[in-house]
């Protein structure tokens, strides 16, 4: 009896100990923005970046941060058009 007590009085602690919530994006409240919305404002998406950067514990697994990194990710690949790279040598 007393081992079933013990469990019961685990169980109900454990689930105490879950994960605290995502802090909400002031400037986005409740709403998720898309990559493509992320690519179109990059002053949004720089705030938004630093946030999820500074908090990966809480935030990074969040839909913002997901599609911001993803966003940064394909702004990103716009300015590598003015590289060269010389193969005569």
């Amino acid at each position: 009896m007393k081992s079933i007590l013990f469990a019961i009085s685990m169980a109900v602690l454990m689930l105490g100990c879950g994960r605290e919530p995502a802090v909400a994006i002031p400037e986005l409240g409740d709403r998720v923005l898309t990559v493509d919305e992320f690519v179109a404002r990059p002053d949004l998406r720089n705030k938004v970046s630093a946030l999820c950067r500074n908090d990966p514990g809480r935030m990074g697994a969040t839909p913002n941060c997901v599609n911001v990194r993803r966003a940064d990710h394909i702004a990103s690949m716009g300015t590598a058009d003015k590289l060269r790279l010389d193969l005569t040598r």
